[in-house]
């Protein structure tokens, strides 16, 4: 990566955006042979251990994503020492964390598995399943930093090999290990699939792109602020959850498991819609960061632009595709019910246009995050993702199941727009005003 050079948008798009979709690509996989594996006792005991899943990618994130941004931030002003400083210094962070995390794990075993599967008839499915995936986080801390440090500095052929690499090796031994092991094979699969992730990406570190020493770098002050940075996005999961959660106990108190079933399909695309965004937000990181790195202000207009643009565009995609594929999605999430399938049609048809304030409810909070307006982005990710759809779901909820859909669309619209009024009238600034970096 030049540090004199504009940030290429579709390189860093496409990359991020194919790794969400084949990530989700591999859940579905993974599904698909637990399922033919084993029955659904084995299915509810892999979904009860995933509580501890979500904090590992918490914490990965936490730790991370704000790192690989500053050394995005010091390549742009040309600080080679700081880069190498703050490689080591998160490559280090990663090492305690995972140490840390499945040393917990391993030595409270039992305790946290009957914690979240205490039922007989799941208990020793979950406890073989979570004695193998006890050891994902030591990998994934490394491999969660190096997603985004890799990408961000163009080493792309590692990145979609990793990818790929992964995703095939995590099929082939569920099946494999699976049958032979049990969901211990299942949980196996998915740590050994990670290490070859994890593995190929290493392989940049070799390269002449790459050209950072490891140092013994580390300042707790500092490594407290890098991971209060990344404290957003990696936020994002529990927010996601406090969303689940309380629509899907409200839908099922109120309209029954038809209305969940019809509920979680609408939630499944909204996550969807989310996550897909991260290509653009991905590009925006970069090219903000690489920004304010040049104390270039021509270079922060261009990010902007960009990423509006892209944002704008790929919303009014998503509206469209979520429209023209709402007869054939609850399909492929297996609901027979012909009426059920109609009332989950009817409702992503109704939730579809909040795919555009999704998106753009996304780079802004990511915007505010690395222009030093931390509590705006964990606001406006709060209130996109959970306070307002929870809020206007159970108050719409109220009329008719229909109604949840209606809540789930408008909570992302109110986000920004109540963002937008705050910064417009109250602030008197831009939505995207970067003042505050004073900014050549």
């Amino acid at each position: 990566m030049d540090n004199k050079k504009d940030i290429r948008f579709f390189p860093i798009f496409f990359g991020a955006t194919l790794g969400v979709a084949l990530e989700v690509v591999a859940t579905l996989v993974d599904e698909i042979i637990v399922g033919n594996l084993f029955n659904d006792d084995a299915f509810a005991a892999i979904n009860l251990i995933e509580p501890y899943t979500v904090f590992e990618v918490f914490l990965a994130y936490l730790v991370t994503v704000a790192g690989a941004a500053l050394i995005v931030r010091a390549h742009g002003a040309g600080d080679h020492k700081k880069m190498s400083e703050l490689f080591s210094q998160t490559m280090i962070v990663c090492g305690l964390c995972g140490l840390v995390l499945t040393s917990i794990y391993v030595l409270f075993t039992p305790q946290l598995v009957r914690f979240v599967a205490d039922d007989p008839a799941v208990y020793e499915s979950a406890l073989g399943y979570f004695k193998a995936l006890r050891f994902y986080p030591l990998v994934d801390m490394f491999d969660t930093f190096l997603f985004a440090y890799v990408l961000y500095r163009n080493g792309f052929v590692q990145f979609y090999i990793a990818i790929f690499a992964r995703i095939a090796s995590n099929a082939l031994l569920s099946w494999y290990l699976g049958s032979q092991m049990g969901l211990m094979g299942i949980g196996l699969a998915s740590v050994i699939s990670i290490v070859i992730a994890l593995a190929v990406k290493l392989t940049f570190l070799m390269s002449s792109r790459h050209g950072l020493k490891f140092t013994w770098y580390f300042k707790p002050r500092e490594a407290v602020e890098v991971a209060a940075l990344g404290f957003p996005e990696s936020a994002i999961s529990a927010f996601v959850v406090i969303m689940e959660f309380a629509i899907n106990g409200y839908t099922l108190n109120h309209y029954g498991v038809a209305g969940v079933a019809a509920v979680a399909v609408v939630i499944n695309i909204f996550e969807f819609t989310l996550y897909l965004s991260e290509g653009i937000s991905e590009y925006e990181i970069v090219a903000v960061n690489d920004s304010i790195g040049k104390n270039s202000s021509s270079s922060m207009d261009r990010a902007i632009r960009i990423t509006k643009r892209a944002a704008l565009i790929e919303g009014a995609v998503l509206v469209g595709l979520i429209m023209f594929a709402s007869s054939v999605i609850p399909d492929a999430f297996d609901i027979d019910n012909e009426k059920t399938a109609r009332l989950a049609t009817l409702m992503l048809r109704i939730f579809a246009p909040t795919a555009v304030f999704i998106c753009m409810s996304r780079i802004t909070a990511v915007f505010y995050q690395y222009t030093k307006r931390l509590s705006r982005t964990i606001f406006l990710f709060a209130m996109t993702i959970a306070l307002f759809p929870v809020m206007f779901a159970l108050l719409f909820g109220q009329i008719a199941v229909e109604g949840i859909a209606v809540g789930m669309a408008l909570g992302p619209a109110a986000a920004i727009t109540l963002m937008y009024v705050f910064v417009r009238y109250i602030k008197k600034e831009t939505l995207f005003d970067y003042r505050l970096l004073d900014l050549k």
